[in-house]
């Protein structure tokens, strides 16, 4: 895995991990708010946190599940380079090259 692939993999996790504990919070605040309940002004800042942990968990799905287009386009690498499978095929061929 190249770097901007595990940096753009990792800022998915990171962004799953924190909206995902942002939206369990917000369902503590619920329940730790009693029968008195919460009021109106309180509610409108609650909601708009709830869209953000929201729309953060969907971008963090999406980065971690597609991290390496998404570091190539990021990375403005235009197109994706092939690799030899295994590093021992290169190794060998450098022997069979300098023989």
């Amino acid at each position: 895995m190249k770097t901007p692939t595990l940096i753009v993999r990792l800022i998915g996790l990171y962004l799953i991990a924190a909206c995902g504990i942002g939206l369990i919070q917000i369902g503590h605040m619920h329940s730790l708010a009693g029968p008195v309940g919460i009021g109106a002004q309180q509610e409108t800042v609650i909601s708009n946190w709830q869209t953000y942990a929201i729309i953060g968990l969907i971008v963090g799905i999406a980065a971690t599940a597609s991290a390496g287009p998404l570091a190539r386009l990021l990375t403005f690498d235009s197109e994706s380079k092939k690799e030899d499978p295994d590093p021992a095929d290169r190794l060998l061929k450098k022997k069979d090259e300098n023989a």
